[in-house]
C-alpha cells in the first residue's frame, strides 16, 4: 500500500488512505488519460525525428543503388574512387585507376557516393568550382586524362617511327 501511495502522490498529487482507497481509486481512473496523451506525444517525437528520417535516407539510398549503371564514378565505403564496368544483380564490377586490370568485384552496399556518367546538366545547373574539385577529384581526374591522351599521342608517334624504321630496314 506504501507503493501506491507513493505513486499516486508523485504522479497524481493526491494522497490517499486505507479509509479514502475508493475515492483515490475514482480519481486515478480519470487521470490515466494524461500519462496515454504523454506516452502518445513522446512516440510521436521519436518518430518524426528518428525513425521517419532514417527510412526516408534508407529509401534514397536503394534508389541510388537501383540507378548504378556502366560508366558511373563511385566512391565506395573503403575510400576508392572507380568506375563501374558491369551491374550483375546485387554485385557490380568496379574499375580502380587507368588499368583496365584492376577490376574488382563488390557489392552494392560497398558503394558510399555516386556520379552518373551522362549528367548531362547545364553550366546554371552545375556545381560552384569548389566543389567540384572535391566531389570524386574531378581536377586530378581531368588532369589524369589530359596525361592519358598526351602519353597515347607519344605512343601512337612512337609506333609510327619504328614502323617506318623497320620500312627503311626491309628496303
Amino acid at each position: 500500500m506504501d507503493f501506491l501511495n507513493m505513486l499516486l502522490t508523485s504522479c497524481l498529487g493526491t494522497t490517499t488512505t486505507s479509509e479514502s482507497t475508493t475515492s483515490a481509486s475514482s480519481s486515478s481512473g480519470s487521470d490515466w488519460w494524461v500519462i496515454v496523451a504523454y506516452v502518445i506525444v513522446f512516440a510521436a517525437i521519436i518518430y518524426f525525428l528518428m525513425i521517419r528520417p532514417q527510412r526516408k535516407q534508407k529509401k534514397q539510398q536503394d534508389e541510388t543503388m537501383n540507378a548504378l549503371s556502366p560508366g558511373d564514378s563511385v566512391l565506395t565505403t573503403s575510400g576508392f574512387y572507380g568506375v563501374i564496368v558491369a551491374v550483375n544483380g546485387d554485385t557490380i564490377i568496379v574499375e580502380f585507376g587507368n588499368n583496365k586490370n584492376c577490376r574488382i568485384p563488390m557489392s552494392k552496399q560497398a558503394i558510399s557516393q555516386v556520379e552518373k556518367a551522362n549528367s548531362g546538366s547545364t553550366p546554371a545547373q552545375e556545381e560552384p568550382a569548389a566543389n567540384k574539385r572535391k566531389f570524386f577529384g574531378r581536377k586530378k581526374a581531368a588532369d589524369e586524362a589530359a596525361q592519358a591522351q598526351a602519353e597515347a599521342a607519344q605512343a601512337q608517334a612512337e609506333a609510327a617511327e619504328s614502323e617506318e624504321a623497320q620500312d627503311t630496314e626491309n628496303k
